[in-house]
This record gives structure tokens, C-alpha cells and sequence, in this order.
């Protein structure tokens, strides 16, 4: 047990915490009000994604949609027949419990996600999160490189890992792509010396 509670305390090997790349769509870019259309969940297992342990879920939504809905590929017929929200949550919950939630713009997902859980009355308790988005920003300030407007979307982050190019707007494709980029950051950051969690954790707050 004490490799357990090594993990707990953070001062274990990142690798063998249980992490869980996210991704959410809503209908529109307030994450205080908009509805939440559909998210998923992609389990990382490093140095793999096991994408049959991924889950997807698309929620029933009957109100009008925006251009945001559209963006995301996603069709107010779509919609109608998806699951009720708090059933979608549950299976989140489900999977996510306990596990360190990895999404790129974190605060965002956080956010509708958080509120979500609290308006269907689930009590979700992930033991934290990291933002690929701000990891990317830390490594770019320390190289003194100039941040261009769209230098730290999921697409140019990935780039400068030399990942392949994805489809995106789609939260499976998104969680997917946010858990490659997390795997690329965390291995160039550790090199021949092994990270903590704590040390991995600090990368991405």
C-alpha cells in the first residue's frame, strides 16, 4: 500500500496514476450558461491510449441550436434522440471518479462540467486537472518565444510534437488528441529523468 499512498501524496511516478483525458461541446463559448451537448472521455494508460475503454455521449437537447452546435457537427435531429443529461453524467462519473482529468483549456470543461454535476444533483469528485493548454504556455514562455494569437490551440500545440493533424470539434476526436499531446509534453519534459506526480501535475496548472 505504501506505492499507493506515494501516488496519493504525489510523490510517485506520475505513470502510474490514473488519468483520463476529457473533452466537452456546448451551444455557444459561455461555460456559466451555455448547455452541454455532448462530452467525452478517453482513458491514458502511459505510454497507450486503450481507446476501447473510451466513452462518448451525446445529450438530449430540444432548444434551438447556434452556430457553435453546427461547428461541432452535430444536428438538432442528433440531439433529440441522445441520452438525458443526468444518465450522461452518471456515466462520466463512472469513469472519471477518482482520476486526474486531462483537457486542453481546462477551465472551460471544468466549468460546464462542474455545473452540470451540480444542477442534476451528482456529487463527481476527479482528484484533479490538467490543462494541456497552460503546460504548452509554460514551455513557450521559458523559450522566450513570442505567443502568437493562435499559438496555443490543440492543433498548434500538437504540431510543435510533431503530431499528425486531427479532425476536430468533435469531443471524441478532441479527447483523443488532448491525450496524445499530454503523452508527447510529459515524455519531452521527462527525458532520462523520471517525473513525479507532483512534478507533472505543477507543468499543467
Amino acid at each position: 500500500m505504501k506505492w499507493l499512498q506515494h501516488i496519493w501524496q504525489g510523490k510517485g511516478s506520475w505513470r502510474d496514476a490514473r488519468w483520463v483525458a476529457i473533452d466537452c461541446e456546448t451551444n455557444g463559448l459561455n461555460a456559466q450558461q451555455d448547455a452541454l451537448l455532448s462530452v467525452a472521455w478517453v482513458p491514458i494508460e502511459p505510454p497507450f491510449i486503450p481507446l476501447a475503454k473510451s466513452g462518448y455521449a451525446l445529450i438530449q437537447h430540444q432548444q434551438p441550436l447556434n452556430q457553435s452546435a453546427v461547428v461541432h457537427q452535430l444536428s438538432q435531429h442528433q440531439l433529440a434522440g441522445g441520452l438525458a443529461l443526468p444518465e450522461a453524467l452518471r456515466q462520466l462519473k463512472e469513469a472519471t471518479d477518482g482520476a486526474i482529468l486531462i483537457a486542453h483549456h481546462a477551465q472551460f470543461d471544468r466549468t460546464v462540467l462542474q455545473r452540470a454535476m451540480q444542477l442534476c444533483n451528482i456529487d463527481w469528485q476527479p482528484q484533479g486537472w490538467y490543462d494541456t493548454l497552460r503546460a504548452e504556455q509554460r514551455v513557450l514562455e521559458r523559450s522566450s518565444v513570442a505567443l502568437k494569437q493562435d499559438s496555443l490551440t490543440l492543433a498548434r500545440c500538437r504540431s510543435r510534437y510533431g503530431l499528425l493533424p486531427f479532425h476536430g470539434h468533435h469531443a471524441r476526436s478532441d479527447a483523443i488528441a488532448c491525450a496524445e499531446l499530454f503523452l508527447a509534453q510529459t515524455y519531452v519534459a521527462q527525458g532520462r529523468k523520471p517525473l513525479t506526480l507532483n512534478a507533472v501535475l505543477a507543468r499543467g496548472r
